[in-house]
């Protein structure tokens, strides 16, 4: 009777999701995924240097030099014209990262997805299947061999191209590798419902993500 019970209730559970994705990974699906990860690494990574080498490079002109000669009225014209300066180069940066490097990254992604979609078919003996359940409270990455639960206010940012939709959530500190991991899944994959609903529905429910989806 117990046994009945307990299987009812994971029943229950199993179909409580507000929202389910699933797909057969494949090259494709991978590469898109990958490529989400990197483009918002790079993107990361650009301006992070824009600022750090703006400032060295202020710094500098402070010990090296003599900034708006010296008078109170000149250094503030020279800070002004500083600014709009590090501002234009550091958005020329980031447009040119999000298309002439793109291809870079693009790169990048291919040979990562095939490494990964070798690896994982390697290991599960097929190609996997991929399934996210979004719950009330929680949200859930599956597959044959392995089920990963994520807590919605660990969610720092979302990420979206045309075809792909992500998720970026704060691990542990005590896991292995980075403290960051991501769930990413193909848009169509979506069943039964639209992914502006699904969209509205995380924005609600992850506050970290600071209602803003980053979108490549």
């Amino acid at each position: 009777m117990y046994g009945l019970v307990a299987l009812h209730f994971r029943k229950e559970r199993f179909m409580a999701y507000n929202y389910r994705v699933t797909y057969e990974e494949t090259m494709e699906s991978l590469e898109d995924i990958c490529e989400l990860f990197h483009v918002d690494n790079s993107d990361i990574t650009i301006k992070f240097v824009a600022g750090f080498i703006g400032i060295i490079v202020l710094v500098m002109m402070f010990i090296y030099g003599d900034p708006g000669d010296g008078t109170p009225w000149g250094l503030c014209v020279f800070l002004l014209k500083y600014l709009v300066v590090w501002v234009s180069l550091g958005i020329t940066a980031i447009i040119l990262n999000r298309t002439l490097w793109r291809r870079a990254v693009n790169a990048t992604a291919t040979g990562d997805a095939e490494i990964l979609y070798q690896h994982r078919k390697a290991k599960n003996g097929k190609a996997v299947t991929a399934q996210i359940d979004f719950y009330e409270d929680h949200f859930e990455s599956v597959t044959e061999l392995k089920t990963r639960a994520f807590e919605y206010g660990k969610v720092t940012k979302f990420l979206e191209t045309e075809r792909t939709f992500g998720l970026v959530v704060k691990t542990s500190g005590h896991s292995v590798g980075s403290v960051k991991s991501m769930v990413g899944f193909p848009k169509e994959a979506l069943r039964d419902a639209d992914i502006e609903e699904l969209k509205r529905f995380l924005l609600a429910k992850c506050p970290g993500a600071k209602n803003r989806i980053k979108k490549f």
